[in-house]
């Protein structure tokens, strides 16, 4: 049975390169502003922007209103600020509300040193040995771009860890229906292509 994906075109967040993505690997993804009374199995929540901005667009509604009301067996995936939204709250210019898909906060990256920020460029990605059919997968570099991370409160929830410049942070999340990457599988070329390949063939 064909499965049905929609991206959530919020206004923020590179619509265009993820649609292209997964028209390369075989899908056809609906975009939410055209499909609005759609049941879909898997919603993209993109992102590239500032927290509080994607939190008061998120929360002014409508966009809010369509998460809730999805079926349970939706998965929902978030890509770099996308991920970053499942957090309880993020501190981006003040403390906002995010998604509560992950206990957690999304917090700007620091640690003792002079870091340069944003994180921009190919970065190894480690991955958690108990999801099989990503270990193909682990220690292969994907595309960052971003100065925060979000930081579970629970360990479980993290499916991979990222280093750079000295500080280790949570890369990717799964728990339960709720798939989140820091990094750009859609702007990773080939390997990106297939690990979202991966996510979507064994998550529905």
């Amino acid at each position: 049975m064909h499965k049905k994906i929609c991206i959530l075109d919020y206004g923020l967040g590179n619509v265009k390169s993820l649609y292209n993505a997964l028209n390369q690997i075989g899908h056809k993804p609906y975009l939410y502003s055209l499909n609005k009374s759609e049941n879909f199995d898997l919603i993209f929540i993109p992102g590239v922007g500032s927290f509080n901005k994607a939190s008061e667009i998120l929360h002014s509604g409508e966009y809010l209103n369509f998460l809730n009301v999805l079926n349970k067996n939706t998965i929902i995936f978030g890509i770099c600020l996308g991920m970053q939204l499942f957090a309880s709250e993020g501190e981006e210019n003040g403390k906002s509300l995010g998604l509560n898909y992950i206990e957690g906060k999304t917090e700007k990256i620091k640690n003792s040193n002079n870091l340069i920020l944003p994180f921009v460029g190919y970065l190894n990605v480690s991955f958690n040995k108990k999801v099989k059919y990503l270990k193909d997968f682990d220690s292969t570099k994907f595309y960052f771009v971003h100065s925060y991370k979000l930081s579970p409160k629970n360990h479980e929830d993290i499916l991979s860890t990222t280093t750079n410049q000295g500080v280790t942070y949570c890369s990717s999340i799964m728990s339960k229906r709720f798939i989140g990457t820091q990094f750009h599988p859609e702007k990773s070329g080939d390997i990106g292509l297939e690990f979202l390949e991966a996510i979507i063939k064994n998550n529905l």
